[in-house]
């Protein structure tokens, strides 16, 4: 049976309290023990080196993809697959193919950013059958959920758009759900 690959997007940095270090340790110990893969963006610090850390010791298979000018700035985690790109555009692009899941957590503007363009992708249709979890820990993510939300009263999403789009904030109920994909 081939591991389903599931793409994590989340901080480059560690935030403000070390709660969303233990979430996203949590989140990658997940992503081994219940035998997937993890693809994200290949860097060694903060939250996304706390989860690839994590679900490397679990048992994942950890595939990272970083520009080569972000290899100058931020130091690519050890001992896992890395594919180097031109560009980010070229790095999203791969990370979008290989995912089976996508799941997001506390980050700054680059999360935000990767998570609106999948979102954007899966309703015109560039991503098909795969879900998107917005991990509202804490409830870090509440502006957005909110936003979408008056997006959809708006009418400017169209009704379809939260049949891949799962709001999750209770670990178990990842778990749950990870147990079922």
């Amino acid at each position: 049976m081939t591991k389903k690959n599931i793409c994590v997007f989340c901080g480059a940095s560690s935030g403000s309290t070390p709660d969303y270090k233990i979430l996203a340790e949590k989140v990658g110990k997940m992503i081994g023990e219940n035998n997937f893969n993890l693809i994200y963006g290949a860097g060694s610090t903060g939250l996304m080196g706390s989860c690839a850390k994590s679900a490397k010791r679990y048992g994942a298979k950890v595939f990272g993809v970083m520009p080569n000018f972000l290899a100058r700035i931020e130091k690519p985690l050890d001992d896992i697959n890395i594919k180097f790109t031109s560009t980010m555009r070229t790095r999203k692009a791969i990370m979008y193919k290989k995912a089976s899941l996508f799941i997001i957590l506390p980050g700054g503007i680059g999360t935000l950013d990767e998570c609106v363009e999948v979102l954007t992708l899966i309703q015109l249709k560039q991503i098909k059958e795969k879900k998107i979890i917005i991990f509202n820990y804490k409830n870090y993510w509440n502006f957005l959920i909110k936003l979408l939300e008056k997006m959809k009263k708006e009418k400017f999403l169209n009704n379809n758009f939260y049949s891949d789009l799962i709001e999750l904030n209770d670990l178990n109920k990842l778990k749950t759900f990870l147990k079922s994909f």
